[in-house]
């Protein structure tokens, strides 16, 4: 099937016909004049995940490494931060709370 042109202005006023058309598989060319600014197409359909797949992107070594550092627990620090224990009511991070002070930080000025 050969790729249909269109003007904007074509395009504009037959827009949804257009959408049912690529939706069907056919692909649509959109010009400014004779420049083609578009192409209106069907969208890629999206398979399930395959599981396994890090298998096919990393070395041995570097999915030995990942397993690794997934079965590490997280030290106390990095836990809290997690947890949210660290950060405002934002949930913006603003460190370790300070023993014997004011808590809040400093605004620059």
């Amino acid at each position: 099937m050969a790729t249909q042109s269109y003007k904007v202005a074509e395009a504009r006023a037959h827009f949804s016909e257009l959408l049912k058309r690529a939706q069907a598989g056919e692909e649509i060319l959109i010009t400014r004049g004779s420049q083609p600014i578009a192409r209106l197409g069907p969208a890629e359909k999206r398979g399930a995940r395959r599981p396994g797949i890090l298998r096919e992107l990393l070395s041995d070594a570097e999915m030995r490494a990942l397993e690794r550092a997934l079965e590490t627990p997280l030290d106390e620090e990095d836990q809290r931060a997690l947890e949210g224990d660290e950060t405002d009511d934002l949930g913006i991070w603003v460190g370790r709370p300070q023993t014997g002070g004011d808590n809040r930080r400093k605004e620059k000025r």
